[in-house]
């Protein structure tokens, strides 16, 4: 089963009117932030804190949607809802997903990185 990664930037054109600088900084704190809660949600996966692991997927839904990201939503969304449960019973499936999850935002990511190239011309 193939998984289709797509970044739609015009739900975050339209929030910042077309500032290109506007929407090179989001997505470059987008990115920043990404990448540091990623690594964060993962240790505390492994340290089965599953609760804080939610809060930070409960953050990442919101980002996904400025992105017009819908499989990395879906996933957060079904992330969250794991972690949320709080039984380290589900660990092996959560672990799943969120490796999963990890490899949609790296392509995500690059994406971005060469958007936010294009928005410097």
């Amino acid at each position: 089963m193939q998984t289709t990664t797509i970044v739609n930037l015009n739900p975050l054109r339209k929030l910042l009117r077309d500032n290109k600088s506007a929407i090179k900084k989001a997505l470059e704190l987008f990115v920043e932030t990404t990448v540091d809660d990623m690594r964060l949600m993962g240790q505390y996966i492994n340290d089965k804190k599953m609760l804080e692991a939610s809060r930070i997927a409960h953050t990442l839904k919101s980002r996904f949607v400025y992105l017009g990201n819908e499989d990395a939503i879906i996933n957060v969304v079904t992330l969250e809802g794991l972690l949320k449960d709080g039984r380290t019973i589900v660990y092996p499936e959560t672990k799943n997903l969120y490796d999963k999850l990890n490899k949609m935002i790296d392509y995500c990511l690059t994406e971005l990185d060469v958007e936010i190239v294009s928005l410097n011309d």
